[in-house]
């Protein structure tokens, strides 16, 4: 998933929630082998970088953020068996020019490894610490918001919408892109959201809208205790 970039910002926010495919370990028993450096189990396929990256963090449960001009026309690696979360990045990646950059266990950015291009501007390839870690404050709070939903349960449905985040915290607006297949649920979905206090404001350098995307979870239930909200 990518965001289309803001005017006359440099960074696109692309952030890929850990809300996965079925055959994939559900996001907390994945987390909790991402903090532990436990392998898990990856079927990652040769694929554009975007996709593939969606594909790791659907296996980990990370939160990803990445400038949509690093990812371009870039392809990444098959990464296939059981691997420890940073080793089987480091294959996906090779090759790339591009490395990760850790702001936690589960949250990492994408910057370009200093010997396969010259050292660019920061201000153009280098997310702030504050924009990196907002990446899982966001994954966090939405996903909580829609364990608490009582109009659909969390991880049973697909859907992406776009996010407007007030410098309060609190979401201004929320659009559907691509529905539930349900328009009364999706209405719904979008009013759920629709002035969603985050759990801190966002960074001063948040290009706006944020896009997400969900889709169908294993076990939504896991999902749901590890973000602090009944499933």
């Amino acid at each position: 998933m990518t965001v289309t970039q803001a005017p006359g910002t440099a960074w696109a926010f692309a952030c890929w929630f850990a809300f996965g495919l079925s055959v994939l370990p559900p996001a907390a028993l994945a987390q909790q082998r991402v903090a532990d450096g436990a392998p898990i189990a990856f079927d990652i396929a040769a694929q554009p970088l975007d996709a593939a990256l969606a594909a790791y963090t659907q296996a980990t449960g990370m939160a990803v953020l990445v400038t949509s001009r690093l990812t371009a026309g870039r392809q990444g690696n098959a990464v296939r068996g059981r691997l420890a979360p940073r080793e089987a990045l480091g294959l996906l990646l090779a090759g790339t020019g591009l490395q990760a950059r850790y702001s936690s266990a589960s949250a990492f950015t994408l910057v370009e490894a200093p010997a396969s291009a010259p050292a660019p501007r920061a201000s153009a390839t280098t997310p702030s610490a504050a924009l990196t870690r907002y990446a899982g404050i966001l994954q966090n709070t939405v996903t909580r918001a829609l364990c608490q939903w009582t109009g659909a349960r969390f991880g049973r449905y697909r859907a992406s919408l776009q996010l407007w985040i007030g410098r309060n915290g609190v979401v201004r607006q929320a659009r559907v892109l691509s529905g539930t297949g349900d328009a009364r649920r999706d209405a719904a979905l979008a009013g759920v959201l629709s002035g969603l206090i985050m759990d801190t404001p966002p960074p001063a350098d948040l290009p706006q809208p944020v896009t997400i995307v969900l889709a169908p979870r294993p076990d939504p239930d896991a999902d749901c205790r590890l973000a602090g909200a009944a499933g």
